[in-house]
Order: structure tokens, then sequence, then C-alpha cells
């Protein structure tokens, strides 16, 4: 009870700030450099959009021409104008806004895996530093404890119970204890930094809903299945799809119409025109031709890749569970090294065991703790390589 009080005391001073896991992910998606990068191109695909869609501005051409006639009476100038309007195909204009459509799909994706990628390091950033706050408690505990059998030394020192050589190593454990709580102080910092800066904030982030647990592989094909590079994949595949079909409406893109009048030296006409252009050649079957060796090489690409990602995902999900069975079994042993302590403790203050003895039993007992902890890193960061490929926290 007395480790989980020591624990809690050096979290006590920061609760009043805590935030949520979520509150904590929208705070850095706000100050996310890709994020802000990919809402302006959303922003830009509607404009291009909206601008491709458009109708074409109207045209007017003129005419003029003089004429002489073999009748003078029929000599003058000739004035003409028409207004044309090109009108594109419905078909085409269908395909063309299914087109952006996919790229405002491809960018939101981007998104999702930019903020599942936030998510990830987030999540690292915060148990690592949860982790070394454990850690930071476990060697305080032990630079404490070696500080003080320094000093019971060197009382014994001084009245000739403790030789110089038994002195300078209860003096060296203590110095050492003193670079290990530097060392993980300096970790801890590191993980709290990240946090800071991915929020903009100069105060000590601390998460109230986010703690250390085990995965469970229950959800393992679930994952792959919605992993980034496959709906990436995916998304490839249906913009070659709309690229397809495009081409094919593209056969007649557009009709122009146009509507004017011609006034001669003897008459006045109203004229219509409608101009149909004609591209029946190969060269759109070529280029639809190429589009489809591309999507058969992408569909054969999206086949791989899932298999590659659920051979490594299903790989590292072993490793974690070989983790989770050593962290168990380690925490077993720690009871056991305390148990070990506590004997010895009894023994020395009896009088039975020697002071270098009970101090081995008691730095035992702490490395067990140490350990463990070590492990739990481990299993931490494999954990967030997993999250990397699938492309969000578990």
């Amino acid at each position: 009870m007395k480790y989980i009080w020591l624990y809690n005391a050096v979290l006590i001073p920061f609760l009043g700030q805590a935030i949520s896991f979520n509150d904590l992910s929208e705070r850095a998606y706000t100050g996310s450099g890709e994020l802000i990068q990919s809402h302006g191109q959303m922003e830009a695909i509607g404009f291009e959009k909206a601008s491709v869609l458009a109708g074409e501005p109207l045209s007017i051409e003129t005419s003029g021409r003089k004429i002489n006639a073999n009748d003078r009476a029929d000599n003058g100038m000739e004035y003409g104008v028409m207004v044309d309007y090109t009108l594109k195909t419905p078909s085409l204009k269908s395909a063309q806004a299914y087109e952006f459509e996919v790229q405002k799909k491809m960018t939101q994706h981007e998104m999702f895996v930019q903020k599942g990628q936030i998510q990830v390091v987030l999540k690292r950033s915060w148990l690592m530093y949860q982790l070394e706050q454990e850690r930071s408690v476990i060697l305080t505990q032990k630079r404490d404890f070696s500080y003080k059998a320094y000093q019971a030394g060197e009382k014994k020192f001084k009245a000739g119970r403790l030789s110089q050589m038994e002195l300078l190593r209860l003096e060296s454990d203590y110095q050492s204890t003193l670079q290990e709580v530097a060392a993980v102080l300096m970790e801890a910092e590191h993980a709290q930094h990240y946090l800071k800066e991915s929020v903009m904030s100069h105060d000590e982030v601390i998460v109230d809903d986010m703690k250390f647990d085990f995965i469970q592989s229950a959800t393992l094909e679930e994952h792959v299945n919605n992993a980034p590079l496959l709906k990436v994949l995916n998304i490839r595949i249906e913009a070659l799809d709309a690229q397809i079909s495009t081409l094919r409406h593209s056969t007649i893109e557009s009709v122009s119409l146009g509507l004017g009048m011609t006034q001669e030296p003897t008459q006045n006409s109203v004229d219509f025109r409608l101009s149909i252009p004609l591209a029946f050649s190969s060269k759109n079957e070529n280029k639809i031709a190429a589009l489809m060796s591309e999507r058969s090489a992408l569909v054969h690409l999206r086949e791989v890749s899932k298999q590659k990602i659920q051979i490594s995902v299903a790989g590292l999900v072993e490793h974690l569970k070989e983790r989770e069975e050593r962290i168990k079994i380690l925490r077993e042993n720690e009871k056991n090294y305390e148990t070990l302590f506590i004997i010895a403790q009894k023994g020395y203050e009896g009088g039975v065991i020697g002071q270098f003895e009970y101090l081995a039993s008691k730095n035992a007992y702490y490395d067990a703790r140490l350990r463990t902890l070590q492990i739990k890193q481990n299993y931490i960061e494999e954990m967030s390589v997993i999250e990397e490929k699938i492309g969000g926290i578990w």
C-alpha cells in the first residue's frame, strides 16, 4: 500500500489539469500541420469541382462583308451576329463529378489516417510517461534506501566496525541510484514534452482515462481489414474506375448551340447552328486499356499487401502474448522477492543476517520490479508498432 501511495503522490499535483484522451486528441488535431494542409486540400477540391462542372461562358460571333451584286440594287453591307452556348453532356458531367468525389474521399481517408497516427503517438507517449513515473518511484525508493545504508555505513566506519572498501561500495551504490533517478526523470520529461507540444501548452498534461492494458487479439481480422494501406488501395482502384467512366462518356464531350441573325441588303434571316464534335478513334480506348492494366496491378497489390499485413501483425500479436505471460510471471516473482526481503529484514534486525546480505535482498526486490517495467515498456513499444500498421489505437 505504501508503494501505491508513493506513486499516487507523484500524480496528485497534476490531477487538477487532467483531461480525457479524446480531449487530448482533439487538441492535438488542431495543431497538426498535416491536418491543416488536408483541410485546405478538401476545400480546394470543392472549388475545383465547381470550376470544372460550371457551364461554359457564352460566346458571340459577328461578321460583316460588302456585297457587290450584278444588280446595283442588291449592293450593300451584310451584317451577322450569333450567340454560341456550349453544353456539356450530362453523362460526362456526372462522371467528372464522381471523380472529384473520389478525390474528396481520398483526402478524407488521409485525414483519418493522420488522426489515427496522432492518437498512436499520443497513447505511446502517455503510457511511457506513466511507466517512467512508476520507474521513478521505485528508483527513488532505492535511492533513499541506499542513502540510509550509506549513512549507517559511515557511522560504522567511524566506529571501526566497517572497512573502507565496504564503505566505498555503499557510496558507489548510492551514487549509481542518483544517476538512475536522474535518467528516468529525463525520460519522463521527454514523454511529457511531446504531450505538451502536441496540445501547444506549457502546463503538465495528465490523461485521466487512459491506462496500460493488454490488447485482445479477437478483433485482429477486423483491424487488418481496416488497415490504412488497404483502404488507400481500395480508393485508388475506385479512382481508376472513375477515370475509366469519364473516358467512356467523353466520346461526345459537349454540344454547341448557336442562335443569331443575318441582315443582308435585300433580306433578314434568323440563324440556328448545332455543332456536335465526334471523337470516334482508338485514342480513348488505348487510355482505358492503360487504366485497366493499372487497375489489375492494384487489385493484385491489395491482395498481396493484405497477406503481408496479416502475417506481420499476427506475428507481433504473438510476441505480445508472450510478453503478457512474462509480465504476469514477473509480477508473481515480485511477491517472492518481497517475501525474501521481509525475511532478510527480520534477520538483519535480529542480528542473524549481515548488512550486505540484507542490502542485496532489498536491491533484488527493486530490480525485480524494474524488470517487470522493462518488459512492460517492450510491450508498449511493440503494441505501438502494431497500431501504426493498423492505422489507429487498438
